[in-house]
């Protein structure tokens, strides 16, 4: 049953993202190739089916997140795949849909962003713990402080000069604001890992 629910609301999700949310729960089953019939035995409404698209956003999001502190990776690392991962995860969603959201369902986007901002935080602050212990991001930061501006920042921006007006490629603006974030938090240490870091990533860029 999971399953199935799954692979309908990942089918719906797809269409939200390029359509927007302006759009009826016929339209929904006819460009997910599903009948109206079979979403409502999953979802109450399309609220409700919103809602569920939503959790599993969330969740993957999560799970982008989570590489930021594990402990398979060093904190550089982990960082940088972190946030190229949730830049994907954000990128697949089109400006209508952000904006949809916040007009059609203001509490249910609220509440959205406060749990997404709340997973981010989290793990923002434990990338830098991480960092301090490997001795790899300078001992005096303030994790509490440094956390909330990056993620202010930087999701603010990606949404009104990156998604929404298509300043900068979304490719471009997570690599200048990694870039920019480990310079001014690794010691010397973390700065000879993070060069041979760049230089990795840049034989791959070479060979896409």
């Amino acid at each position: 049953m999971t399953a199935r629910k799954d692979k309908y609301a990942a089918k719906a999700m797809n269409v939200f993202r390029q359509y927007g949310l302006n759009i009826s729960i016929d339209e929904i089953a006819e460009k997910s190739a599903v009948t109206k019939k079979t979403l409502y035995n999953h979802f109450e409404s399309k609220e409700g089916l919103l809602k569920y698209c939503l959790r599993t956003f969330l969740h993957d999001l999560e799970k982008k997140i989570a590489i930021m502190y594990s402990e398979e990776v060093d904190a550089i690392e982990g960082f940088i795949s972190g946030i190229y991962g949730m830049g994907e995860v954000f990128h697949s969603l089109s400006p209508v849909f952000f904006d949809d959201l916040r007009k059609m369902f203001p509490e249910l986007s609220g509440s959205q962003h406060k749990a997404g901002f709340g997973s981010f935080l989290e793990g923002m602050k434990r990338n830098l713990e991480k960092g301090k212990t490997e001795k790899l991001y300078r001992q005096d930061i303030n994790v509490e402080l440094i956390s909330r501006f990056f993620i202010s920042s930087l999701v603010r921006f990606f949404i009104s000069s990156v998604l929404t007006r298509s300043e900068y490629s979304a490719r471009d603006y997570f690599r200048s604001i990694i870039d920019y974030h480990l310079h001014a938090v690794v010691t010397p240490k973390g700065r000879r890992l993070l060069e041979k870091e760049n230089e990795t990533q840049n034989i791959l860029r070479n060979n896409e």
